[in-house]
């Protein structure tokens, strides 16, 4: 992967989720020019740029020209997610017991 100092170059190393350009091509608008910055799910996919709000296409790229698609790379393969989310488990009988202290409270009231 490029220099974390180059973004653009680390971000192009991707096809773009959003606007669907190949890899080594900058993002594009809904208008066909080049967009000012890169689509926030592209940039995401590079680990050094997932803190950064935005990442603006270099000047020598062209923002606001009309889009032409850049020299063809092959894509890379994201980076797994290390900090994913993690839903917690319940075995059986702390489910069982939950409902059982449920309805005995609901007796107990009545």
């Amino acid at each position: 992967m490029p220099d974390p100092a180059e973004p653009a170059a680390a971000v192009e190393q991707f096809d773009c989720p959003t606007c669907e350009v190949p890899a080594g091509s900058t993002c594009r608008t809904r208008g066909g020019k080049v967009a000012p910055k890169y689509h926030t799910p592209r940039f995401m996919l590079v680990p050094q740029l997932r803190a950064e709000l935005e990442v603006r296409s270099p000047v020598d790229r062209g923002p606001g020209r009309p889009w032409e698609m850049g020299p063809a790379i092959d894509a890379a393969a994201p980076e797994a997610a290390t900090n994913r989310p993690f839903a917690a488990r319940l075995d059986d009988t702390q489910i069982r017991l939950g409902t059982w202290i449920g309805n005995s409270r609901c007796r107990a009231t009545n």
